[in-house]
């Protein structure tokens, strides 16, 4: 059967589940047939249909994850349902449904002559403004030119899971790897077969015809509509990470020498769960069932991607085997007007990142809350009138194909700009900071996830308080309602403006301080475990010898009387919902010191609820905890019961 004649979208609903099973379970014990027969070559023993027939249901085998993960399908019924049912299984640890995801865009001076804003830049007037010194236009740039000196990205890997790329892109062709197509469905992915070994974007605009097709093939209503034009968005993401720089062509790049392993789990109508995590564990190098080894596993992983929903478990556990493996991972906040930030940017354990306007105040459209970690431009017009150029986009790599690539000696490779193509979103915010951790890497190639983290948030500029429009107000927790252009907070968009020079130079000079804690959601009345264990003494040191607790303020929730400030780790007890400001301060043995402040969120349900505040060595970012925050909290705790996540966004 050829790829588009898939006939029409079966009438029956079919639900999409990722099984984790565990490490003992009954059900992938096979008979001495079952296993003779695995040998000869059969797929699997269907430990999904066999799981299913337990509860009475008719299930079938999708994709093994690895790591004990499954894709179980079965008609009939919802997602949930099936998960609700699976789930109850003994061998079962949990079942989640398989979700679809969407692309997370909104639609010394290097010799690239689009990096400087010249009148005769044919794409954007002010050229890559995002990338050089910040100054009182540009409030918001990131410093990222100045760090060069320092580092480049050399010797550092970072994997694009995205759409692809377009390997002919001359700003690209010599930076990347091969990759690997993670897509398991031929009417998503445009391949006979579903994966394979070329990472190629090939499109993702959607017609009629498509969306008949994905639901033929998935047998059901996907949630799938039709999108006129290609987005060519890994191209454009890959681009800003490690565009070649400094050649004479085109533009620059944030890592100018990083190395890029395009993943491609977005195709058309976007990129399933399963394909997803699947993509994850390969470009950290695990193995993934019947996928050929990546021969160049990432350090850094860019998720441009998302969905409105909180963080499922299996992101949380694949999230957790890459951490294991110092892999940094960095997500895109989301495109949902001041809305809570998506998934799997809410997930434990990533960077996730919010987009600013180009004078620091957020965007419109960037989502907020107290899962991100730090804010990166995003791009934005200014001018909104129709056949007006767009001021601030961020530039980048792209093709002119409308719908299907055009290739490069066709005149397909061409360059984001102000006019008909520009670029802005959370999706161009999470690059910038890949690129930012490459040349942290590069800096110091032992620095945990978390030590990242911490140093990209001790090394932010404060956000700025006044300057815009008037009526721009403060930023306030989600709750429900859209907020547009404001001013951001600590608990809202991080700790402050990446300053990309800045996180490099505490790499190579500065102790980290590291703040862990447990449990991930707090709650009234429950104990809370603070640990500064896996903090980091500075390079030439040997350990830390000092940790010291300070409570900055205590929201009315939590008293210091009787804490013993100078251990770690340290235990606090909320007695009730709110916030409350703690700051760990070390000490190395060469006498450098570090802190690193935290706000915890007590009660809100539903979601990770850290922000973090780092400062090192006196410096740090910053930005006041709105007034607003504390009224926003009461209308978060009321309305959680009412929420339910949306299966996809566009965004």
């Amino acid at each position: 059967m050829g790829l588009m004649s898939l006939a029409h979208a079966a009438d029956t609903e079919v639900a999409r589940v990722i099984v984790k099973l565990k490490p003992d379970a009954t059900v992938l014990r096979t008979t001495l047939a079952q296993a003779q027969a695995v040998a000869d070559g059969a797929s699997s023993s269907h430990p999904m249909a066999r799981l299913g027939a337990r509860r009475g249901l008719t299930v079938a085998d999708g994709r093994a994850l690895g790591n004990q993960m499954h894709v179980a399908t079965a008609q009939g019924l919802s997602s949930q349902a099936l998960a609700a049912s699976l789930s109850k299984d003994s061998d079962v640890l949990y079942a989640v449904p398989d979700r679809l995801r969407k692309p997370m865009s909104f639609s010394g001076a290097p010799t690239d002559p689009l990096f400087a804003a010249s009148g005769g830049n044919p794409y954007v007037l002010e050229g890559q403004w995002y990338l050089r010194q910040n100054n009182v236009t540009f409030k918001s740039a990131t410093n990222a030119a100045s760090a060069w000196s320092s580092a480049t990205g050399n010797g550092v890997t970072v994997a694009v899971l995205d759409s692809g790329v377009r390997f002919d892109h001359p700003d690209l062709t010599t930076k990347l790897e091969s990759g690997y197509n993670m897509i398991s469905y031929a009417s998503v992915s445009q391949v006979n077969g579903g994966r394979s070994a070329d990472a190629s974007d090939l499109g993702d605009w959607v017609d009629a015809t498509d969306v008949n097709n994905v639901n033929a093939e998935l047998h059901g209503n996907t949630g799938c509509t039709e999108q006129a034009s290609s987005s060519w968005h890994g191209t454009k993401v890959a681009g800003i990470i490690g565009a070649e720089t400094n050649n004479g062509v085109g533009m620059a790049s944030m890592a100018p020498d990083v190395r890029l392993v395009p993943v491609r789990v977005l195709g058309k109508c976007g990129g399933w769960d399963s394909d997803i995590l699947a993509g994850m564990r390969w470009a950290a190098g695990l193995s993934v069932p019947n996928v050929p080894a990546n021969s160049h596993p990432a350090k850094v992983l860019n998720m441009s991607l998302g969905a409105p929903d909180a963080c499922p478990q299996t992101y949380k556990d694949v999230v957790a085997e890459l951490t294991a493996l110092n892999v940094v991972v960095v997500v895109s906040a989301g495109n949902d007007n001041g809305l809570a930030v998506s998934s799997p940017a809410s997930c434990p354990g990533v960077i996730a990142v919010t987009g600013l306007r180009h004078t620091g105040t957020k965007v419109a459209f960037s989502s907020v809350g107290p899962e991100v970690s730090i804010s990166a431009p995003g791009g934005n017009c200014v001018n909104v009138g129709v056949g007006q150029t767009c001021l601030y986009p961020i530039l980048t790599t792209s093709n002119t194909g409308v719908t299907v690539p055009i290739a490069d000696g066709a005149g397909g490779s061409t360059y984001s700009d102000s006019i008909s193509h520009p670029s802005y979103g959370t999706s161009f915010s999470a690059p910038q900071v890949s690129g930012a951790v490459a040349l942290m890497l590069e800096a110091r190639p032992t620095l945990t996830p978390a030590a990242v983290r911490s140093l990209l948030m001790a090394s932010a500029r404060t956000f700025p308080t006044s300057g815009s429009s008037p009526g721009v107000a403060a930023c306030h927790l989600p709750n429900g309602a859209v907020q547009d252009e404001c001013y951001c907070t600590q608990l809202t968009c991080g700790a402050g403006m990446l300053d990309v020079n800045q996180a490099v130079q505490l790499a190579l000079t500065n102790p980290v301080a590291v703040i862990a804690r447990t449990p991930e959601s707090a709650q009234p009345g429950q104990p809370i475990q603070f640990s500064g264990s896996q903090s980091m003494a500075s390079p030439g040191a040997s350990t830390i010898v000092s940790y010291h607790w300070t409570l900055l303020d205590g929201g009315g929730i939590v008293n210091s009387s009787g804490w013993a400030a100078d251990s770690s780790p340290l235990v606090v007890l909320p007695t009730a919902e709110g916030m409350f400001e703690i700051r760990l301060t070390v000490v190395d043995d060469q006498g450098h010191a570090a802190s690193s402040d935290q706000w915890i969120v007590v009660g809100q349900p539903g979601t990770s609820n850290t922000a973090t505040a780092n400062s090192s060595g006196g410096g740090g970012g910053g930005g006041s905890v709105s007034a607003l925050d504390l009224l926003a909290l009461a209308s978060l705790w009321a309305m959680a019961a009412l929420r339910t996540p949306r299966r996809a966004v566009k965004a």
